[in-house]
């Protein structure tokens, strides 16, 4: 069986154990259930599509992450916003 993980906000956090103690079940089981659900495209509780939504925000915040710790690298997290517009507009006319 393949391990996933996430961030979630202490708040995400502290519902998502309630919702598994008032079912009674360990978390781990839960937070399976509902993803179970929702891999399948069936509707999902509130709480499901809460975590759901931070699930994807987690993704994006790592992947932000990602992006600024390579800009830094690469130096080009000192451009302008007049420089960042060029950059912009010159790789939209390359793909055209």
């Amino acid at each position: 069986m393949a391990t996933l993980s996430f961030h979630a906000p202490a708040t995400t956090a502290r519902k998502v154990r309630a919702a598994a103690r008032k079912r009674g079940i360990p978390v781990s089981r839960f937070l399976r259930e509902v993803s179970e659900q929702a891999a399948a495209g069936n509707p999902v509780s509130g709480l499901g599509q809460e975590l759901e939504k931070r699930a994807i925000d987690s993704m994006a915040m790592v992947a932000l992450a990602r992006v600024r710790a390579r800009a830094q690298a690469l130096g080009l997290d000192r451009l302008t916003p007049a420089q960042i517009t060029a950059e912009i507009k010159a790789s939209r006319r390359a793909r055209a």
